[in-house]
């Protein structure tokens, strides 16, 4: 018998072994199988310690089973109930049906026991076929014959075939005894004839010709009647009437219509109904429409169970929910998280504050780290997933399936998610392997390329590490600021290789640097880890005042410094003494969302925080919360979030502006407003706009054939305000401009009913009827917040108060010409007569002061 040392066995600890269950399985009942436990050690069942037991020599096996043949042999056994007592010394026959179940035991504990050396030795998976997974249920080969067990064992026998199978048992499912039991407890049940029998019957009625008529013929039989075959002839050419309109199938509605129109004598038009009756066979949605849809399939999204809300169930599993709730309304600022990656309405007054656990920093005890991928996790993967999928739409197949296609897959880098981001980019990534290759299975591999995630803690590690294969950790990111670019005088080698990813998330990593230029140091050192050739940076904030403006902030440093735009294709460091090198030239590059614009924002015209500000960019993702989410916030009526972010997602080294001759500016916001919808052919009846592999297939052909590109389009950045007979956008144009765009039902049928679909953050291919400026409450950086305007209009109407009361005690001379309104019993006046009386003492007051 082989064994292992105590030492393999401790250094054997993994953080995979966080996803295993502590809860022990009951023991299994008679009526299932017992030969399982190699099956069960297989499936992943808690180890045990078991104890080794010798195998049972050949003479006792010999014994054993000649005492099985002997009450095999006597019939007096069949059916005997036995008692859940423990049997008497004086009954051989049961003594001898006891030591067979012993020896039934035996076999399952020494079959888990070869399971568990074969694991430890590495042979199970090449000699799988060595152990009988499935297993023998011996206790029903053997029940009718020496009976069963126990009479606890009969029952559960019964009463399992019940639950499984009601009142029809297949035939020979259950023995005599077991049958006997069944009726007693349950009546009699039906039993079914085998598969075979009953496919026999249904030839047989297959077989009886259908076509035929019988009749009865007064002596208890059936004749056939012969029936006269139909004269063929030719059928007659169809005419068909030009000028006569095609039948309409009549509605409930238009039957109960036509009904009241002859009660009171008049008569209906049928227009109205052209619709309801005969469906427009065209798509719901213009090619264009579709494309520029900022929405995920479907729009609400589902945190995946296998690699997310499962593996997280598992780890908190292990916690109190309680402790769990408690640390979590601790560390978020109460029951509803207004501090985590939720976005409370204004109306709660909660401080812009921004998220108190980062994944980089270095100390998370146990709790907290299970707060982080409990509150956090859901959220931060479905605001990734939405930008995410926006980013893959605007650069098109090629971009990612080029990504995919290299040696060693993408690249990406997961900042301040924790692994969220990483979660999202996969799933990305396996809906486009699926598209590439239709045939495969959900358990083949996808390429999905190499994984690096900053993580400070090690209890935060440790659990992201359980849910991430094949991925790199960093304690922090590398400072590639304050590091040199070139040999110098001190040192001539050449500068450390720095690591260069193509994707780079970084949700929520802005707001908490309080300091503008630590802000800037930070972005800075992002876009220096980016590859050159195209990789992308997002940046992503919580959707508030603060949040956008971190965002912002962020955008305009990077169009400063170092994305190249026409006009401005240097930037001026003044750090520099040398001339030459005052000036730096900037690298190509481009945003590719949310705006379609390289100008200034238009909203957020003074850098910096503005008190009062009103209008502010940020888009809207719907997700369903997992039940752990759902138990920490205690919702009982709903059970989805509706998320709030700003972001920016930028490349680099790629400017698609002049590759693909993308128009940005107001000659761009002119064509958008006429409009592309005649530019593109609709697709054939039955071809769904709306199916993403026929979106994804025929978007360049669209974009050719419309000559427009997605980017050089206006984006819904409010909620579409939808009226009767009218739906009004608010968009910011590739101008760089706030316009409000209106598009009547006047206007064209497929633009006002794609314009009553349109959702906030979509781009607008479908033009308008009019459109005028709109005006941006923007706030003001020195101006006054609403809680400052507020104290003031108090102050001065308590000065006011102050100031009549004075006036009412010693009324001054030239006072008394004023005339007071008289009240009359049951006379109201109203409030601005009383408003301008004050106002004329007041200003009296102010004339005499001065002579007295």
């Amino acid at each position: 018998m082989l064994s292992r040392s105590p030492a393999a066995r401790a250094t054997r600890s993994h953080p995979h072994g966080l996803l295993r269950t502590a809860a022990p399985r009951s023991p299994p009942t008679g009526s299932q199988p017992l030969r399982r436990g190699a099956a069960s050690f297989i499936a992943g069942r808690p180890r045990t310690s078991i104890a080794r037991k010798a195998l049972p020599s050949a003479s006792h096996l010999e014994t054993l089973l000649r005492e099985a043949t002997y009450i095999r042999s006597q019939k007096w056994l069949h059916g005997r109930r036995y008692s859940s007592t423990s049997p008497t010394e004086t009954d051989p026959s049961t003594k001898r049906k006891d030591t067979i179940y012993t020896l039934i035991d035996e076999i399952n504990q020494n079959d888990t026991e070869m399971a568990e050396l074969m694991h430890d030795l590495g042979l199970l998976d090449d000699h799988e076929k060595a152990l009988n997974l499935e297993g023998i249920n011996f206790d029903h080969a053997l029940s009718q014959t020496i009976g069963h067990r126990d009479e606890e064992t009969l029952e559960a026998r019964v009463q399992q075939a019940r639950q499984e199978f009601g009142e029809y048992l297949p035939e020979g499912h259950l023995n005599d005894t077991e049958t006997r039991l069944y009726t007693r407890l349950y009546g009699e049940p039906v039993v079914l004839a085998p598969e075979s029998e009953v496919d026999a019957l249904e030839e047989e009625e297959e077989d009886i010709d259908s076509d035929k008529l019988y009749r009865f013929d007064g002596e208890a039989g059936w004749e056939e009647v012969e029936l006269d075959e139909p004269e063929t002839h030719d059928e007659p050419p169809l005419v068909y009437d030009m000028e006569a309109e095609l039948p309409i199938d009549e509605t409930v509605a238009m039957q109960r219509t036509r009904e009241v129109a002859e009660q009171l004598g008049g008569e209906i038009m049928l227009e109205q109904f052209r619709d309801e009756a005969a469906p427009d066979s065209t798509p719901r949605f213009h090619p264009l429409t579709t494309m520029g849809k900022f929405s995920t399939d479907p729009s609400t999204i589902f945190p995946p169970k296998n690699t997310l809300t499962g593996p997280v169930s598992v780890i908190l599993s292990d916690f109190s929910n309680k402790h769990v709730a408690e640390t979590a309304h601790r560390v978020f600022g109460g029951r509803f998280l207004p501090l985590s990656t939720t976005t409370p309405p204004p109306r709660m007054l909660v401080p812009q504050q921004p998220i108190p656990l980062e994944a980089s920093q270095r100390f998370m005890t146990e709790m907290e780290s299970n707060v982080y991928l409990a509150a956090l996790y859901p959220a931060m993967y479905a605001s990734a997933l939405s930008v995410l999928v926006e980013v893959r739409k605007r650069l098109g197949t090629e971009w990612i399936r080029n990504l995919m296609a290299q040696e060693d897959g993408p690249h990406i880098l997961d900042v301040s998610a924790g692994g969220a981001g990483v979660l999202a980019w996969r799933d990305v990534l396996r809906a486009e392997w699926e598209a590439m290759v239709p045939d495969a299975r959900p358990e083949d591999p996808c390429p999905v390329g190499r994984s690096t995630v900053v993580v400070g803690s090690d209890s935060l590690r440790l659990r992201a590490s359980a849910m991430l294969e094949d991925t790199s950790f960093l304690p922090r990111l590398p400072d590639y600021v304050h590091v040199r670019e070139k040999p110098t005088l001190e040192d001539e080698r050449a500068p450390p290789k720095r690591k260069q990813y193509d994707v780079i998330i970084a949700p929520h990593s802005l707001l908490g640097i309080e300091e503008e230029y630590l802000r800037k140091e930070h972005v800075q050192n992002l876009w220096n880890l980016l590859n050159p050739n195209g990789g992308v940076l997002i940046l992503l904030e919580k959707g508030h005042q603060k949040g956008f403006e971190a965002i912002a902030g962020a955008r305009e440093m990077l169009l400063k410094r170092f994305v190249s735009s026409p006009g401005s294709t240097n930037y001026e460091n003044f750090l520099e003494s040398p001339e030459e090198e005052a000036f730096i030239e900037k690298e190509p590059g481009m945003i590719v969302a949310p705006c379609t614009n390289h100008n200034k924002c238009p909203m957020y015209q003074t850098p910096g925080h503005a008190k009062g500000r009103k209008d502010y960019c940020h888009f809207q993702q719907r997700y369903i919360r997992p039940p752990f989410l759902q138990r920490i916030v205690g919702a009982k009526d709903r059970n989805h979030e509706d998320l709030k972010f700003s972001y920016v997602a930028v490349q680099r080294g790629v400017d698609r502006r002049v590759e693909d001759g993308i128009v940005q500016g107001p000659e761009a916001t002119d064509a958008a407003f006429a409009g592309y919808e005649h530019a593109v052919e609709m697709p054939n009846e039955g071809v769904e706009a709306s199916d993403e592999a026929v979106a994804s297939e025929t978007q360049s052909s669209a974009e050719a054939e419309a000559g427009v590109n997605m980017l050089s389009l206006p984006r819904v950045v409010f909620q579409p305000m939808k009226r009767r007979g009218h739906v009004t956008f608010d968009v910011c144009t590739p101008a760089g401009k706030m316009e409000r765009w209106t598009v009547p039902r006047s206007f064209s049928r497929q633009a006002y009913k794609d314009a009553r679909k349109a959702q906030w953050g979509d781009l607008w291919a479908l033009g308008a009827k009019t459109r005028i400026h709109r005006k941006v409450r923007i706030g003001d950086k020195h101006g006054e917040s609403k809680k400052e305007r507020l104290a003031k209009r108090a102050a001065a109407k308590e000065e006011r108060d102050e100031e009549d009361a004075l006036e009412e005690e010693t009324e001054p001379i030239g006072l008394s010409d004023i005339e007071t309104p008289v009240k009359k019993q049951g006379q109201k006046i109203p409030s601005w007569v009383k408003h301008q009386h004050k106002k004329k003492r007041r200003q009296a007051l102010k004339q005499i002061k001065p002579t007295s």
